[in-house]
């Protein structure tokens, strides 16, 4: 049985929880505003990040950094149990007490059973108790565990920038007119590009093909509206997307689970 669990434990502050088996889910192409940093906790999770495929089992840390490409689904027939922790670069920066520096990770995956145990005994803490003062004694334990890894694993890889502004403008206009059905052509205008050296040359530069990225941005606009009280119908309407059960397709393929149930957290 899948079963997925979607909480904001935390009422002033932008972090939410991810308490998680799937079976059959498969995950589109997308990004993170935010860091993703949990632990697979059962079973094993077949997944492409950075370009590179991994089948993780249960006692693997993930640490992936905003902007990481990622997808994929079960690495067998049993699925895959995760704990995740979505948590924006400002307040982790707080958390790790790092200063201005953004907290990098050499790797997505880590595999260290003792550790991961007891980052998962934290996380369920932070996602299901209902008292405060435990749920922010967890989080700081977390920091704590995570604090040496920062260090010890250095600099995430640097991505291969062209040699001018073209993709930037791209992304700048997608991020202005999210809402909006863009059309390749008007995308390629600005890049002076014909629309196929404008998926290879912004696919090159982002990870993703200026669809996915807009998707992708359609469903962080249902999130946010989610959260401040619109209806899903609504939502899906307000984020250009043709009905409900069209955003709610692509929403449990980035989100992992149902807006119903994203509201409820």
């Amino acid at each position: 049985m899948e079963e997925a669990s979607f909480k904001r434990p935390f009422e002033l502050r932008p972090i939410e929880t991810l308490s998680a088996r799937y079976v059959q889910r498969s995950f589109k192409p997308h990004a993170h505003e935010e860091y993703l940093l949990g632990i697979i906790t059962a079973g094993a999770h077949s997944v492409w990040c950075r370009g590179e495929h991994h089948c993780v089992s249960g006692g693997t840390i993930v640490t992936m950094h905003p902007g990481d490409v990622h997808h994929g689904g079960a690495g067998d027939a049993e699925g895959w149990s995760q704990r995740m922790l979505y948590i924006g670069e400002d307040e982790l920066r707080a958390l790790l007490g790092v200063g201005a520096s953004s907290p990098s990770f050499r790797t997505s995956f880590h595999h260290s059973p003792d550790l991961a145990g007891r980052l998962a005994r934290l996380h369920d803490m932070v996602h299901r108790s209902p008292l405060a003062m435990p749920r922010d004694t967890a989080l700081t334990g977390l920091a704590t565990l995570l604090r040496p890894m920062v260090g010890a694993i250095g600099s995430p890889p640097e991505r291969r920038d062209l040699p001018d502004a073209r993709v930037q403008r791209m992304i700048d206009f997608l991020h202005a007119h999210a809402a909006e059905d863009i059309g390749l052509d008007a995308l390629g205008a600005l890049a002076g590009l014909g629309q196929r050296h404008t998926i290879d040359v912004f696919k090159r530069r982002v990870g993703l093909p200026p669809h996915a990225y807009h998707l992708g941005l359609k469903v962080r606009m249902v999130q946010k509206l989610l959260r401040q009280g619109v209806t899903p119908a609504q939502a899906a309407a307000d984020a250009g997307f043709a009905d409900q059960s069209h955003m709610t397709r692509h929403f449990i393929a980035i989100v992992g689970t149902t807006p119903a149930a994203f509201v409820r957290a």
